[in-house]
């Protein structure tokens, strides 16, 4: 008996590319575009808990969130959970976006997609768009499903582009096109870029299939990094951001990310945390906790620091 009886096929655009490169940026903007409204958003979050779906905003309704990493913690959870996503919602979607979890190798997902013949007939895969943080030139391609990421993509998104040199994006690009010649290089600035422009550059992406096999004959990496969620009490913000602060500059590379919703002592609505690498973003406060968030999350993604460190680091 068919999975998925009398449903209408839905388009789905795979969004991978590394911890803290803008995918979650981008897809909101995506979202709000007019054109794209009726958009199904799955977020691929690590670790229990979800962050992403409300910072996405007021899309609340048409974003759910998949816990664990797509390639292998939460693997073969992913036609169920768009299933799931779809049905529960009176909305008529047109298509679906997921974006993967920073550390997912896409080649595992692309294949839960396209393996079996019921999921694949109601999210045919569209596409795959990788999204390149400018900032990071050259060395956005060292991380360890980053070269493999780039090599399959359909389209590549560099992102952040306002604040990179002219240079630096120069050459990342021309290093992009080098990887992959066959994947169309989108430029998001400030305001991020025309969905439409990617979802196209997808469909008309040559050769996937032979990108793909020669990724897969390549090999994959496994995983080296730990996933830490933190449940905190309000906090004083001053403090608590100078701690993170210190605890951050003091690993270089040993924290991927952090990012979460805290509670602050005497205001209303939480702060958003945000951090890639040793850099903590400028922190916003909310005027009110979004529906459904749990109160004080705070995820970290490391190498080498385990969870006790941390909670002395944060104490």
């Amino acid at each position: 008996m068919d999975a998925f009886p009398h449903a209408v096929p839905i388009p789905v655009l795979l969004v991978a590319g590394a911890l803290g490169a803008g995918k979650t940026t981008l897809v909101a903007r995506w979202i709000s575009e007019p054109g794209f409204a009726a958009s199904a958003v799955l977020l691929n979050e690590l670790g229990e808990g979800a962050i992403d779906a409300h910072l996405v905003g007021g899309y609340m309704s048409a974003t759910r969130t998949l816990c664990g990493c797509a390639c292998c913690a939460a693997r073969g959870m992913l036609a169920g959970a768009l299933g799931s996503l779809v049905d529960a919602d009176a909305t008529r979607f047109e298509r679906a976006i997921v974006e993967l979890a920073g550390i997912a190798d896409p080649l595992p997902v692309i294949d839960e997609l396209e393996g079996d013949s019921a999921s694949c007939e109601r999210f045919p895969l569209h596409g795959l768009a990788v999204v390149i943080d400018a900032t990071e030139g050259e060395h956005a391609l060292e991380g360890p499903h980053s070269p493999r990421c780039a090599a399959v993509a359909d389209v590549l998104v560099v992102a952040k582009t306002e604040h990179a040199d002219a240079a630096a994006i120069d050459r990342l690009e021309a290093r992009l096109a080098a990887v992959n010649p066959d994947a169309e290089l989108v430029r998001a600035g400030p305001d991020g870029c025309n969905a439409r422009d990617v979802w196209q550059a997808a469909a008309a992406s040559p050769r996937r299939a032979l990108r793909r096999l020669e990724s897969r004959m390549a090999g994959s990496s496994a995983h080296d990094v730990e996933v830490h969620t933190l449940h905190l009490p309000p906090v004083e913000l001053s403090g608590f951001c100078m701690r993170l602060a210190a605890f951050l500059e003091a690993r270089p590379g040993a924290v991927l990310r952090a990012k979460g919703l805290v509670g602050v002592k005497g205001r209303r609505g939480p702060a958003v945390i945000q951090a890639v690498g040793g850099a903590l973003h400028p922190v916003r406060t909310l005027k009110e906790w979004p529906p459904g968030a749990a109160p004080g999350t705070l995820r970290i993604v490391t190498r080498g620091v385990g969870s006790a460190v941390i909670r002395a680091a944060l104490a």
